[in-house]
C-alpha cells in the first residue's frame, strides 16, 4: 500500500485521548486550582475540590501532541511539495480557527472577561496565527509551536532536501535535550516559559524529534543509532516535562508530583509505537482524529463558562463535568464534519483555485 494512502488509527484513538485528558484537567482542576487562569475565570469561580487532584497532570497531553505531530507531519511531507505542503497546513489548521476562536471571543464578551475592542484585536490576532499573546483563548499557545515545526519542514521541501529530515529532527531534538539539561544544572528557571526559546523548538524540540524518529523506525528502518536518540530525547522530553510540574507547582502554591505526568506520556509514547504495527483502517477512527483539533480548540472558555453556567443553575460539579464533556464533543464533531469541510472548500475556491486550474 503507499504510504500517502496508510492510516493510522491507533495514532487517531490516541490524539483524541490526548485531547481528552487536557480538557479534564482544565474542568476537574485547572478551573479551581488556578483562579486566575482564563479557564476559571470563564467560570465565575468554583470552590476547591481537591478530591479531583488526581487530574492534575493531564496538561501532558499536549506534549503527546507534539510526538504524534513529529510522525505525521515527517510522514505527510515525504511525497510532498513546497506547494502542497503549505496548502495541505493551511487547510488543516485555518478552518477550525476561524470557526472555534470567534465563538470563544462572543463567550469571553458574555462572560465579562473582554470587551468589544479588545474581543476584536484578540480575534484577529488568533485568526491570523500571530504566535504572541493575547489570543482569545490561552490554549492557542500551542499553534506557533507547531507552525515552527511545519515551517523547517517547508523548508527542506523548498531545498529539496528532505532526505535531510532525519539529520535535521536529531539536530533539534539534541539542542532541545541539552537545553533541558543545562536548564536543570544551571537553575535557568526564569527561562521556563520564554516564549521565543518555545518558537525556535528550543522547549518543546525533543517532542517532535521523538514523532519523527517513530516515522523513521515505522517506515524505513530499525536502528542502534534511532533507538539512541529516541531513547535521548525521550530523557529530554522527560526534563520538560519535570520543569512543566515546577511551573504548575508555583501557580497553584501546592507541591504536584512528578511521576504521573512522566508515566502517562512515557505510556503514551509507547502505546504510539505499538499502535503503528496494528490494522486499525476504520474510517471512524480518522474521524475520531480529526475532532481533536476543534476540541482543543473550543473546549477550555467556552466549556467553562458552560461549566460555571451549570453550577449556578445547581447542577452539582461532578455531574456538570461529563455533561459539558459530552458537549465538548459534539460541538467538535459538528466543526469537523460540518464546517470545517466547507470552509476548505471555500479556501479551493478562492485561495488555491489557481493552483486547482493549473491541475
Amino acid at each position: 500500500m503507499a504510504q500517502h494512502k496508510t492510516t493510522f488509527g491507533g495514532v487517531d484513538i490516541l490524539r483524541f485521548l490526548a485531547a481528552a485528558m487536557v480538557m479534564f484537567y482544565h474542568y476537574c482542576f485547572w478551573v479551581w486550582a488556578f483562579p486566575d487562569g482564563v479557564s476559571a475565570r470563564s467560570t465565575g469561580g468554583i470552590p476547591a475540590h481537591p478530591e479531583m487532584a488526581f487530574v492534575g497532570s493531564g496538561w501532558v497531553g499536549v506534549q503527546v501532541f507534539f510526538v504524534i505531530s513529529g510522525f505525521v507531519i515527517a510522514f505527510s511531507a515525504e511525497n510532498s511539495t513546497p506547494l502542497k505542503f503549505f496548502e495541505a497546513r493551511v487547510r488543516r489548521l485555518a478552518p477550525a480557527v476561524w470557526v472555534c476562536a470567534p465563538v470563544s471571543a462572543i463567550v469571553l464578551l458574555l462572560v465579562g472577561l473582554s470587551w468589544p475592542t479588545d474581543a476584536v484585536v484578540r480575534l484577529a490576532r488568533t485568526a491570523l496565527f500571530v504566535p504572541f499573546e493575547p489570543w482569545v483563548d490561552s490554549v492557542y499557545w500551542t499553534l506557533g509551536i507547531e507552525i515552527a515545526f511545519y515551517a523547517i519542514v517547508w523548508i527542506l521541501l523548498r531545498l529539496g532536501r528532505f532526505n535531510l529530515m532525519e539529520a535535521v529532527a536529531v539536530v533539534i531534538g539534541l539542542v532541545s535535550t541539552l537545553f533541558w539539561c543545562l536548564y536543570f544544572a544551571f537553575g535557568w528557571t526564569d527561562l521556563a516559559e520564554t516564549r521565543w526559546l518555545q518558537l525556535t523548538l528550543v522547549h518543546h524540540g525533543a517532542f517532535f524529534a521523538v514523532g519523527v524518529l517513530l516515522w523513521l523506525m515505522r517506515f524505513k528502518a530499525v536502528t542502534v543509532p534511532r533507538l539512541g536518540f529516541c531513547a535521548l530525547f525521550l530523557a529530554g522530553g522527560v526534563l520538560q516535562i519535570v520543569s512543566s510540574v515546577d511551573v504548575h507547582s508555583i501557580k497553584v502554591e501546592a507541591a504536584m508530583p512528578y511521576a504521573p505526568p512522566i508515566i502517562v506520556f512515557l505510556a503514551a509514547v509507547a502505546l504510539m509505537a505499538w499502535s503503528l504495527r496494528l490494522d486499525l483502517s476504520w474510517r471512524g477512527w480518522r474521524r475520531i482524529g480529526l475532532m481533536t483539533y476543534p476540541l482543543y480548540l473550543i473546549h477550555d472558555v467556552v466549556g467553562a463558562a458552560m461549566l460555571g453556567a451549570l453550577i449556578r443553575a445547581g447542577v452539582p460539579y461532578l455531574v456538570s463535568i461529563p455533561i459539558v464533556g459530552a458537549a465538548m464533543i459534539a460541538a467538535s464533531w459538528l466543526v469537523a464534519a460540518e464546517a470545517e469541510p466547507r470552509i476548505r472548500l471555500l479556501l479551493d475556491h478562492t485561495l488555491f483555485r489557481y493552483r486547482l486550474k493549473a491541475a
